[in-house]
Protein backbone atom coordinates (compact mmCIF):
# COMPACT_ATOMS: atom_id res chain seq x y z
CA UNK A 1 0.00 0.00 0.00
CA UNK A 2 1.66 3.33 -1.09
CA UNK A 3 1.72 6.78 0.61
CA UNK A 4 -1.16 8.18 -2.07
CA UNK A 5 -3.64 5.61 -1.09
CA UNK A 6 -3.18 5.82 2.39
CA UNK A 7 -3.60 9.96 1.82
CA UNK A 8 -6.71 9.08 0.24
CA UNK A 9 -7.96 6.03 1.90
CA UNK A 10 -11.93 6.98 3.24
CA UNK A 11 -10.65 8.31 7.05
CA UNK A 12 -14.46 7.77 8.24
CA UNK A 13 -14.60 4.24 8.11
CA UNK A 14 -14.01 1.86 10.90
CA UNK A 15 -11.36 0.45 11.67
CA UNK A 16 -10.48 -3.39 10.43
CA UNK A 17 -11.16 -5.81 12.75
CA UNK A 18 -10.21 -8.10 10.96
CA UNK A 19 -12.80 -10.30 10.71
CA UNK A 20 -14.88 -10.81 7.42
CA UNK A 21 -18.39 -9.47 7.59
CA UNK A 22 -18.98 -11.33 4.18
CA UNK A 23 -22.38 -12.56 4.26
CA UNK A 24 -22.58 -16.61 4.50
CA UNK A 25 -23.29 -18.43 1.58
CA UNK A 26 -27.52 -18.33 0.85
CA UNK A 27 -28.22 -14.76 2.08
CA UNK A 28 -31.00 -13.40 0.23
CA UNK A 29 -29.91 -10.04 -0.91
CA UNK A 30 -32.49 -9.67 -3.98
CA UNK A 31 -36.19 -9.83 -3.09
CA UNK A 32 -38.03 -8.56 -6.56
CA UNK A 33 -41.12 -6.47 -6.62
CA UNK A 34 -43.58 -8.16 -5.13
CA UNK A 35 -48.04 -6.48 -5.48
CA UNK A 36 -51.26 -7.61 -4.09
CA UNK A 37 -53.85 -7.74 -5.44
CA UNK A 38 -52.09 -8.20 -8.82
CA UNK A 39 -54.36 -5.67 -10.56
CA UNK A 40 -53.60 -3.18 -7.64
CA UNK A 41 -51.81 -0.77 -10.10
CA UNK A 42 -54.88 -0.45 -12.37
CA UNK A 43 -57.31 0.31 -9.78
CA UNK A 44 -55.95 4.21 -9.05
CA UNK A 45 -56.19 3.08 -5.40
CA UNK A 46 -53.46 4.66 -2.78
CA UNK A 47 -50.73 2.29 -1.78
CA UNK A 48 -48.52 1.94 0.64
CA UNK A 49 -44.83 1.27 -0.69
CA UNK A 50 -41.91 -0.86 1.23
CA UNK A 51 -38.81 -0.56 -0.16
CA UNK A 52 -36.35 -2.92 0.71
CA UNK A 53 -32.58 -1.81 1.61
CA UNK A 54 -29.70 -3.07 2.65
CA UNK A 55 -28.28 -1.74 6.30
CA UNK A 56 -25.59 0.74 5.69
CA UNK A 57 -24.37 2.50 9.28
CA UNK A 58 -23.69 6.52 9.28
CA UNK A 59 -20.03 7.10 9.57
CA UNK A 60 -18.24 8.34 12.23
CA UNK A 61 -16.00 11.80 11.13
CA UNK A 62 -12.83 12.39 12.59
CA UNK A 63 -10.76 15.66 12.98
CA UNK A 64 -11.12 19.17 13.95
CA UNK A 65 -12.21 19.96 10.04
CA UNK A 66 -15.11 17.39 10.23
CA UNK A 67 -16.32 18.36 13.26
CA UNK A 68 -15.39 16.30 16.76
CA UNK A 69 -17.11 13.82 17.32
CA UNK A 70 -19.49 14.22 14.55
CA UNK A 71 -21.69 11.29 13.00
CA UNK A 72 -22.61 11.75 9.66
CA UNK A 73 -26.56 11.57 8.15
CA UNK A 74 -27.60 8.19 7.18
CA UNK A 75 -27.36 7.71 3.19
CA UNK A 76 -30.29 8.55 1.16
CA UNK A 77 -30.97 7.61 -2.40
CA UNK A 78 -30.07 3.86 -1.77
CA UNK A 79 -31.37 1.46 -4.70
CA UNK A 80 -33.76 -0.82 -2.97
CA UNK A 81 -33.41 -4.66 -3.03
CA UNK A 82 -37.09 -5.36 -3.75
CA UNK A 83 -40.49 -3.43 -3.18
CA UNK A 84 -43.84 -4.47 -1.96
CA UNK A 85 -47.01 -2.28 -2.63
CA UNK A 86 -50.38 -3.03 -0.77
CA UNK A 87 -53.26 -0.91 -0.62
CA UNK A 88 -53.24 1.59 2.29
CA UNK A 89 -54.40 -0.27 5.14
CA UNK A 90 -56.83 1.04 8.01
CA UNK A 91 -56.02 2.82 10.80
CA UNK A 92 -52.50 4.32 9.64
CA UNK A 93 -51.34 6.89 12.66
CA UNK A 94 -48.26 8.37 14.08
CA UNK A 95 -47.09 9.75 17.16
CA UNK A 96 -43.59 12.33 17.38
CA UNK A 97 -42.70 12.48 20.75
CA UNK A 98 -39.61 14.54 22.58
CA UNK A 99 -38.20 12.87 25.53
CA UNK A 100 -38.99 15.09 28.34
CA UNK A 101 -38.59 14.39 32.63
CA UNK A 102 -38.75 15.83 36.16
CA UNK A 103 -35.80 17.14 37.03
CA UNK A 104 -34.41 18.41 40.14
CA UNK A 105 -31.74 20.15 41.80
CA UNK A 106 -31.92 21.37 45.18
CA UNK A 107 -30.54 24.43 47.12
CA UNK A 108 -27.25 22.24 48.32
CA UNK A 109 -26.53 20.48 44.99
CA UNK A 110 -26.82 23.79 43.18
CA UNK A 111 -24.40 25.20 45.11
CA UNK A 112 -21.85 22.57 44.98
CA UNK A 113 -22.51 22.69 41.01
CA UNK A 114 -20.88 26.21 41.47
CA UNK A 115 -18.29 25.48 43.98
CA UNK A 116 -17.23 22.64 41.78
CA UNK A 117 -17.21 24.54 38.63
CA UNK A 118 -15.66 27.58 40.70
CA UNK A 119 -12.66 25.20 41.61
CA UNK A 120 -12.28 24.01 38.07
CA UNK A 121 -11.79 27.73 36.58
CA UNK A 122 -10.05 29.29 38.96
CA UNK A 123 -8.41 25.89 41.30
CA UNK A 124 -8.85 25.35 45.02
CA UNK A 125 -8.59 28.94 46.13
CA UNK A 126 -11.50 29.91 43.36
CA UNK A 127 -13.77 26.96 44.59
CA UNK A 128 -12.84 28.02 48.44
CA UNK A 129 -14.34 31.72 47.56
CA UNK A 130 -17.42 30.19 46.08
CA UNK A 131 -17.95 27.96 48.56
CA UNK A 132 -17.66 30.91 51.66
CA UNK A 133 -19.94 32.66 49.54
CA UNK A 134 -22.82 29.92 49.12
CA UNK A 135 -22.43 29.31 53.11
CA UNK A 136 -23.11 32.91 53.70
CA UNK A 137 -26.10 32.77 51.54
CA UNK A 138 -27.91 30.04 53.12
CA UNK A 139 -26.67 31.79 56.63
CA UNK A 140 -28.90 34.51 56.07
CA UNK A 141 -30.91 32.80 59.29
CA UNK A 142 -28.21 31.71 60.91
CA UNK A 143 -30.85 29.20 62.97
CA UNK A 144 -32.14 27.91 60.18
CA UNK A 145 -29.12 27.04 58.50
CA UNK A 146 -27.83 25.45 61.52
CA UNK A 147 -30.78 23.33 61.28
CA UNK A 148 -30.96 22.66 57.50
CA UNK A 149 -27.31 21.89 57.26
CA UNK A 150 -27.67 19.87 60.61
CA UNK A 151 -30.25 17.81 59.80
CA UNK A 152 -29.12 17.23 55.98
CA UNK A 153 -25.59 15.98 57.15
CA UNK A 154 -26.85 13.97 60.18
CA UNK A 155 -29.23 12.03 58.25
CA UNK A 156 -26.45 11.01 55.60
CA UNK A 157 -24.63 9.90 58.37
CA UNK A 158 -27.13 7.11 59.44
CA UNK A 159 -28.12 6.28 56.10
CA UNK A 160 -31.57 8.26 55.93
CA UNK A 161 -33.04 10.22 53.34
CA UNK A 162 -32.67 13.99 54.35
CA UNK A 163 -36.21 14.91 53.10
CA UNK A 164 -37.90 12.42 55.04
CA UNK A 165 -35.49 13.24 58.53
CA UNK A 166 -36.61 17.22 57.50
CA UNK A 167 -39.76 16.23 57.37
CA UNK A 168 -39.96 14.54 60.72
CA UNK A 169 -38.36 16.94 62.50
CA UNK A 170 -39.34 20.15 60.81
CA UNK A 171 -42.31 19.22 58.76
CA UNK A 172 -40.46 20.49 55.58
CA UNK A 173 -38.65 19.44 52.97
CA UNK A 174 -35.66 21.07 50.77
CA UNK A 175 -37.27 22.56 47.51
CA UNK A 176 -36.16 20.42 44.78
CA UNK A 177 -36.86 23.08 41.74
CA UNK A 178 -39.04 20.44 40.17
CA UNK A 179 -39.10 21.51 36.27
CA UNK A 180 -39.59 19.52 33.31
CA UNK A 181 -36.22 19.10 31.42
CA UNK A 182 -35.68 17.79 28.49
CA UNK A 183 -34.03 14.52 27.98
CA UNK A 184 -33.65 13.88 24.04
CA UNK A 185 -35.26 12.88 20.95
CA UNK A 186 -37.32 10.09 20.42
CA UNK A 187 -37.53 7.64 18.01
CA UNK A 188 -41.43 6.57 16.27
CA UNK A 189 -42.78 3.27 15.59
CA UNK A 190 -45.23 2.49 13.18
CA UNK A 191 -47.75 -0.52 12.91
CA UNK A 192 -49.45 -2.15 10.19
CA UNK A 193 -52.41 -4.92 9.45
CA UNK A 194 -52.75 -6.09 6.55
CA UNK A 195 -56.10 -8.71 5.52
CA UNK A 196 -55.11 -10.54 2.54
CA UNK A 197 -57.80 -12.80 1.08
CA UNK A 198 -56.90 -14.42 -2.00
CA UNK A 199 -59.19 -15.11 -5.03
CA UNK A 200 -57.30 -18.42 -6.23
CA UNK A 201 -54.26 -20.54 -6.55
CA UNK A 202 -52.21 -17.99 -8.01
CA UNK A 203 -53.12 -15.00 -5.13
CA UNK A 204 -52.08 -17.46 -2.71
CA UNK A 205 -48.54 -18.05 -4.28
CA UNK A 206 -48.37 -13.99 -4.27
CA UNK A 207 -49.74 -14.01 -0.72
CA UNK A 208 -46.85 -16.31 0.06
CA UNK A 209 -43.94 -14.14 -1.59
CA UNK A 210 -44.91 -11.45 0.37
CA UNK A 211 -44.38 -13.13 3.55
CA UNK A 212 -41.46 -14.41 2.73
CA UNK A 213 -40.06 -11.03 1.67
CA UNK A 214 -40.94 -9.49 5.24
CA UNK A 215 -40.01 -12.45 7.24
CA UNK A 216 -36.65 -13.33 5.28
CA UNK A 217 -35.59 -9.25 4.96
CA UNK A 218 -36.07 -8.92 8.83
CA UNK A 219 -34.23 -12.00 9.86
CA UNK A 220 -30.42 -11.22 11.08
CA UNK A 221 -27.47 -12.35 8.47
CA UNK A 222 -25.15 -14.77 9.53
CA UNK A 223 -21.04 -14.34 8.22
CA UNK A 224 -18.82 -16.26 6.35
CA UNK A 225 -16.49 -17.03 9.52
CA UNK A 226 -19.93 -17.00 11.65
CA UNK A 227 -17.86 -14.79 14.09
CA UNK A 228 -20.05 -11.64 13.52
CA UNK A 229 -23.93 -11.19 12.88
CA UNK A 230 -24.68 -9.01 10.18
CA UNK A 231 -27.73 -6.22 10.71
CA UNK A 232 -31.18 -7.36 8.72
CA UNK A 233 -32.16 -5.41 5.95
CA UNK A 234 -34.33 -1.95 6.81
CA UNK A 235 -37.05 -0.62 4.83
CA UNK A 236 -37.86 2.93 3.29
CA UNK A 237 -42.12 3.41 3.80
CA UNK A 238 -44.00 5.53 1.59
CA UNK A 239 -47.84 6.15 1.20
CA UNK A 240 -48.34 6.74 -2.85
CA UNK A 241 -51.22 8.64 -4.47
CA UNK A 242 -51.44 8.16 -8.26
CA UNK A 243 -48.13 7.30 -8.36
CA UNK A 244 -46.37 10.27 -6.34
CA UNK A 245 -45.83 10.91 -2.76
CA UNK A 246 -48.73 11.71 -0.88
CA UNK A 247 -48.05 15.40 0.91
CA UNK A 248 -51.22 14.83 3.45
CA UNK A 249 -49.91 11.92 4.88
CA UNK A 250 -46.95 11.45 7.13
CA UNK A 251 -43.12 10.67 5.35
CA UNK A 252 -41.38 8.17 7.35
CA UNK A 253 -37.59 7.56 7.73
CA UNK A 254 -35.72 4.40 6.82
CA UNK A 255 -37.26 1.95 9.49
CA UNK A 256 -35.91 -1.28 10.93
CA UNK A 257 -38.80 -4.36 10.82
CA UNK A 258 -38.95 -5.39 14.53
CA UNK A 259 -41.64 -7.59 14.00
CA UNK A 260 -43.47 -9.63 11.76
CA UNK A 261 -46.90 -11.85 12.74
CA UNK A 262 -49.06 -14.08 10.67
CA UNK A 263 -52.19 -15.11 11.55
CA UNK A 264 -52.95 -17.77 8.95
CA UNK A 265 -56.57 -18.28 10.14
CA UNK A 266 -58.38 -14.62 10.81
CA UNK A 267 -61.61 -15.92 10.52
CA UNK A 268 -61.36 -18.40 13.29
CA UNK A 269 -61.96 -20.88 10.20
CA UNK A 270 -59.05 -23.36 9.20
CA UNK A 271 -59.63 -23.20 4.77
CA UNK A 272 -57.53 -23.41 2.48
CA UNK A 273 -57.58 -23.94 -1.25
CA UNK A 274 -56.93 -27.44 -3.06
CA UNK A 275 -52.70 -26.41 -2.99
CA UNK A 276 -53.08 -26.14 1.14
CA UNK A 277 -52.55 -22.61 0.47
CA UNK A 278 -55.02 -20.84 3.17
CA UNK A 279 -57.64 -18.77 1.62
CA UNK A 280 -56.74 -15.34 4.07
CA UNK A 281 -54.19 -14.61 6.12
CA UNK A 282 -53.85 -11.32 8.64
CA UNK A 283 -49.89 -9.71 8.37
CA UNK A 284 -49.23 -7.31 11.43
CA UNK A 285 -45.75 -5.52 10.99
CA UNK A 286 -44.07 -2.98 13.84
CA UNK A 287 -41.17 -1.56 12.48
CA UNK A 288 -39.19 2.12 14.22
CA UNK A 289 -37.36 4.59 12.75
CA UNK A 290 -33.27 4.07 12.48
CA UNK A 291 -33.40 8.31 13.44
CA UNK A 292 -35.39 10.60 14.90
CA UNK A 293 -37.45 13.10 13.64
CA UNK A 294 -35.60 17.19 14.02
CA UNK A 295 -36.91 20.63 13.23
CA UNK A 296 -34.45 20.73 9.88
CA UNK A 297 -36.20 17.24 8.97
CA UNK A 298 -39.29 19.29 7.54
CA UNK A 299 -38.64 20.99 3.93
CA UNK A 300 -40.92 21.44 1.13
CA UNK A 301 -44.89 21.60 1.66
CA UNK A 302 -47.24 19.09 3.00
CA UNK A 303 -47.32 17.30 6.40
CA UNK A 304 -43.70 16.35 6.21
CA UNK A 305 -42.99 13.71 9.34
Amino acid sequence: QTLDSLNTSNTTAPPSTGVSAKAAAGTRNSFGDQMFPSDLAETGMDVIKFTMLEFKPRKISGGAAAGLGKIQKREKGRKGIGTVMLPVPGGITDQNNADWGDGRANPLQVAGLDIAGSAIASGLEGGGTAAANQLKGLAKSATEAKKLLGGFFAAGAVGLDPNEVLARTQGAVINPNLELLFKGPALRPFNFTFQMGARNEGDSLQIMEILRFFKQGSAPQRTEAQMLIKAPHTFQIEYLHRGTKNKFLNEIKECALLSVGVNYTPNNNYATFANGAPVSIELTLGFKELDPVFNDDYEGEGVGF
